[in-house]
């Protein structure tokens, strides 16, 4: 009887520790988690007269984000050349530029590709620094035409940022782990009290008690 209680009581424990190994086995980790990417169309063109990027608000949902921007140079006028372009807040030689396409004519279109780190930080290639701001947020241009006021800006919605899904990660998961111990708690038990109710002779077969001239 000693033998089975003891097997009984080694398969709970086995139960309990899988049970509970596998949620702390597969943690939700942020850096195991790749960033979203976001693709945006921005047109350079002239409006009134006047260079313009129409969309000029690029409206991320959270930080850190990857960020396509394709840009089509659709101006009317010939030989209008247009960038899309990032200065750097920092000194960065030998180019103050984090991000840029370069000149391109009408008719033709860039991309680039970067990452938003943080509200006033990129990632491009290489290089990881501090972008100049326009009003708190992140400035882009076109080079020849800056001074014209052809700009515009790099917006963070108003969504949750990075650092709450792995946050809400960790409070589901000790939820669950909570739970499954308590569900193990309560099976140890159950099994421990009729292992218990069946190696006691108070509770032997009743045919024992007869062979033996009991009741």
């Amino acid at each position: 009887m000693r033998a089975h209680a003891a097997l009984a009581v080694f398969l709970a424990a086995a139960v309990l520790a899988g049970a509970l190994a596998g949620p702390l086995a597969r943690p939700a980790r942020a850096q195991d988690v790749p960033p979203p990417k976001l693709y945006w169309t921005l047109r350079a063109t002239t409006v009134d007269g006047l260079p313009v990027f129409v969309g000029d608000e690029i409206i991320i949902p959270q930080i850190p984000t990857v960020l396509n921007v394709t840009v089509i140079n659709d101006d009317p006028a010939a030989g209008m050349m247009h960038t899309f372009t990032i200065r750097s807040a920092e000194a960065s030689p030998p180019t103050p530029y984090i991000v840029d396409t370069g000149m391109f004519s009408p008719g033709e279109q860039r991309s680039v590709e970067f990452t938003i780190v943080e509200e006033d930080r990129i990632v491009s290639g290489a290089r990881n620094e501090t972008a100049e701001l326009d009003g708190g947020l992140i400035k882009f241009f076109c080079v020849p035409h800056e001074a014209a006021g052809m700009t515009g800006r790099i917006v963070v919605g108003g969504v949750a940022t990075a650092a709450e899904p792995p946050e809400k990660g960790v409070f589901l998961r000790a939820y669950w782990i909570g739970l499954l111990g308590m569900a193990g708690t309560l099976l140890l038990i159950g099994l421990s009290y009729f292992v218990v109710k069946s190696s006691s002779r108070h509770f032997t077969d009743h045919r024992q008690h007869v062979r033996r001239g009991g009741p």
